[in-house]
């Protein structure tokens, strides 16, 4: 139970989640019980409202170009542009608007989704709080569209100060246009008599670990309310193949986000953890998940090893992820086995139904799979 407390705590902090500690504890309860029963509808909807991106991040198969990559073949589909149709869209929250979900839009890239605005007015009128994960780099021609339809929250992606942020995300003028929109969109809100919680997320990784405080020193006069720290995720050739020897027959993987431009053991984790010491003095900075260095270490250098013994997926207890065709996976760094589709099926449906039912007794069973090493959820 412990593990399951610590967990619920540190979710409350991540960009893609808004609720409350009572709503997790009384959605975790039903992992406890029969999977015969049915789960109470999601407290977060992840949309990857779109398969098109205008960054090339380093970190991503999709900035990649890495086809075979198992995050590729969530987000990009088949390398054909797929976006969710805004009606099916207006149907689920229709169908869930009492049960008050979060709607996360957190992928490819939202901005590139013209109905983008339209959505979350959506959301917003039928008393939906909801969340835009983008890069940026066209926030600032949106910026008051997305303030005028009440958008509750807006999550950055920084990968540290102007010349790193731009030499990983492959734009010579990223840092400038996010920062740029950044300021736009909270002024945009607070003519409009309200304050937005923005939140800026880092993904550390070998090439941008040693810049942490220069980030910090950056961003700091931004209007931000919270810094999110995650680790780089990975799938290594060695953990797809395990995961494939065990696991191919139903949820098979692909090495992923593990390129020429992404080594893991690059990492001084002396260094890292130095800085994050030194940066965990801010409250508004948090690191998830909360690793010593030695844990550090282990994630970092031994890729083929769990982090630590304990540790379970309690994801699809919680949440789901709807991809730009319409089928809905358990996480977009997750297999993607479809467990139904909203373009023909009610979400309700998906929720509760066989597929999904027939994961969660699996998951629940085996806890954990090799492809899940280097996953936030299971730590």
């Amino acid at each position: 139970m412990y593990f399951e407390i610590k967990k619920a705590i540190e979710a409350l902090r991540r960009p893609g989640i808004r609720t409350n500690l009572f709503r997790m504890v009384r959605r975790g309860i039903h992992y406890y019980l029969p999977g015969s029963l049915p789960v109470p509808s999601p407290l977060t909807i992840y949309w990857s409202i779109n398969s098109v991106c205008n960054l090339h991040c380093k970190m991503c198969d999709v900035g990649t170009f890495n086809e075979e990559g198992t995050f590729f073949k969530n987000l990009s589909i088949d390398r054909k542009l797929h976006e969710i149709d805004i009606n099916v869209f207006r149907r689920v929250v229709d169908e869930l608007a009492a049960d008050k979900p979060f709607m996360a839009f957190n992928s490819t890239e939202p901005l590139l989704y013209k109905p983008l605005g339209e959505a979350v007015a959506y959301c917003t009128a039928n008393g939906l709080e909801a969340a835009v994960t983008t890069n940026a780099y066209n926030l600032l021609k949106r910026a008051e569209e997305l303030a005028e339809a009440g958008l509750q929250r807006l999550n950055v992606s920084i990968d540290g100060p102007a010349a790193t942020h731009n030499r990983i995300r492959g734009r010579a003028d990223s840092f400038e246009k996010a920062t740029t929109g950044i300021a736009a969109f909270h002024d945009a809100c607070v003519k409009r008599g309200r304050k937005p919680q923005i939140i800026l997320a880092c993904t550390i990784t070998n090439l941008n670990y040693g810049s942490l405080i220069d980030l910090y020193e950056a961003v700091r006069d931004l209007p931000f309310d919270q810094i999110s720290f995650q680790y780089m995720w990975f799938i290594d050739p060695l953990v797809a193949e395990e995961q494939n020897t065990r696991w191919g027959d139903r949820y098979p993987v692909s090495a992923s986000c593990f390129s020429e431009h992404m080594d893991p053991s690059a990492i001084n984790v002396t260094e890292l953890a130095r800085q994050i010491k030194e940066l965990s003095r801010d409250p508004r900075l948090q690191f998830a998940p909360e690793f010593d260095e030695v844990q550090l270490r282990r994630y970092f250098h031994e890729p083929l090893t769990f982090v630590n013994e304990s540790g379970r997926c309690l994801a699809s207890w919680f949440f789901i992820q709807v991809l730009a065709d319409g089928s809905v996976i358990v996480y977009s760094r997750c297999h993607n086995e479809s467990l139904g589709n909203i373009n023909k099926q009610s979400i309700k449906e998906i929720w509760n139904g066989g597929k999904m039912k027939e994961w969660r007794n699996f998951i629940r069973t085996e806890k954990r799979m090799p492809m899940c090493k280097r996953c936030d959820l299971v730590y």
